[in-house]
């Protein structure tokens, strides 16, 4: 499953390719982040109750899990995918410009000085060194009460009930690039206008007819090594 992404798109960028409404974009001053880990506030696009896309920030991760966070989706047939599904204002596009799965068999040092896995970084094909794309995300508000703390810190946050998104990407077969370094996934791409739009207005079965690998000639395996993506 991919836990590791960049986003490197200049904020003006993001605003004009997903079509934020003037007013509407509430990241502050966003800086690019060339490693997202799991619970990382992250932008996320979605339509707001006047109809209108704007840039919010999600925490990465629907719920907490005994192997760590949710992160990813697959089986839209299932608990709670197929209800988030038919939710439009459950429905959100997660900007990025990379993103990477663990290699099989290649070790990079660690923070403690033992060998981790590598990490391979992928992107797409483009006029641009990281071209930008969306992958096709969920959202719901985060409940304090119900879903508890999602680490110590947030105490804070709980107390003051303070408003909380959440938020997982959905995952599909691998095309052929992926397959050799993670055979049973790849996050689904959208990067035309087209799909951003059904994605986030479309009826459920066009949403889910997106549930597909990006094409293999449209994107490259750039590097294997560190967990964060080098812009060369």
């Amino acid at each position: 499953m991919c836990n590791l992404y960049s986003l490197t798109t200049a904020q003006q960028a993001m605003r004009g390719l997903f079509n934020v409404a003037p007013g509407s974009d509430h990241l502050g001053n966003y800086g690019p982040q060339s490693a997202i880990f799991p619970d990382a506030e992250v932008p996320i696009v979605r339509v707001d109750k006047d109809g209108d896309r704007a840039l919010r920030y999600a925490r990465w991760g629907w719920n907490k899990a005994p192997f760590g966070w949710v992160t990813n989706a697959r089986n839209l047939s299932s608990f709670p995918w197929k209800f988030a599904l038919t939710r439009l204002d459950q429905r959100c596009l997660v900007p990025a410009s990379s993103f990477s799965e663990h290699h099989p068999t290649e070790k990079i040092p660690g923070k403690s000085g033992k060998p981790i896995k590598a990490a391979s970084w992928f992107r797409l094909l483009g006029g641009e060194e990281r071209p930008p794309f969306a992958f096709a995300g969920l959202c719901r508000m985060w409940n304090w009460e119900k879903d508890g703390l999602r680490k110590p810190a947030d105490a804070e946050l709980a107390d003051q009930n303070a408003p909380t998104l959440a938020m997982t990407f959905l995952t599909t077969e691998p095309n052929e690039i992926v397959a050799p370094i993670h055979p049973k996934a790849m996050p689904v791409i959208l990067r035309s206008a087209e799909d951003f739009e059904t994605w986030l207005t479309g009826s459920a079965e066009d949403a889910m007819a997106l549930q597909r690998p990006l094409p293999a000639d449209e994107m490259e395996l750039v590097f294997t090594g560190e967990k964060a993506d080098a812009v060369t």
